[in-house]
């Protein structure tokens, strides 16, 4: 874990509410694509990872302040989706429980790629990055254009510009291979 977020969770652990949004704001993203993974439903997993939250600030003082702590939000997330499929009966949860090492090696390395995914996105130009949001969250170019008052033809080139701008910045090709599936660029 990077010292700066040891000492934002030791922070959020003291009651410090701007440490706690900061950790919202970083990992509210990220968790939630994870979520969607098992869900495969937004409003659920939105739901999910909004109680998470809610939960991890009751629970704060028990926060875990070392190496574990990435490990444990994604867990707690995976397992409150789990749940989810669990009570809504939508899907035999068996599988998930019998998951192989393999299985769960690749979910591991989704996980980094959703992070790495989302800090590449976080560093792209604000309005670019803006485009990009809206677009992974399935708004067409052309509601993207009404919604920000710009043409059609700027959230196109907005969109390249970005993949240009991520191609340059993310070391994982994979990444790349999701951000084009996502944008259908």
């Amino acid at each position: 874990m990077m010292k700066s977020m040891k000492i934002l969770v030791k922070q959020v652990s003291n009651g410090d509410r701007k440490a706690y949004a900061t950790l919202f704001h970083e990992f509210y993203t990220p968790l939630l694509f994870y979520s969607i993974k098992f869900t495969k439903n937004r409003e659920a997993s939105e739901d999910i990872i909004q109680d998470f939250f809610c939960r991890l600030w009751e629970d704060r003082k028990r926060l875990i302040n070392d190496k574990s702590f990435h490990a444990y939000i994604y867990s707690s997330v995976r397992n409150r989706s789990l749940n989810y499929l669990r009570d809504s009966r939508s899907v035999s949860i068996e599988g998930f429980e019998k998951q192989s090492d393999e299985d769960f090696l690749r979910e591991m390395m989704e996980e980094e790629v959703y992070r790495e995914l989302y800090a590449a996105i976080q560093k792209l130009p604000e309005r670019c990055r803006q485009i990009f949001l809206l677009k992974l969250d399935g708004e067409e170019n052309q509601k993207i254009a009404d919604k920000l008052q710009i043409s059609e033809e700027t959230v196109r080139s907005q969109l390249r510009r970005g993949k240009e701008l991520l191609q340059n910045n993310v070391i994982s090709f994979y990444v790349l291979g999701v951000i084009c599936y996502w944008c259908d660029l």
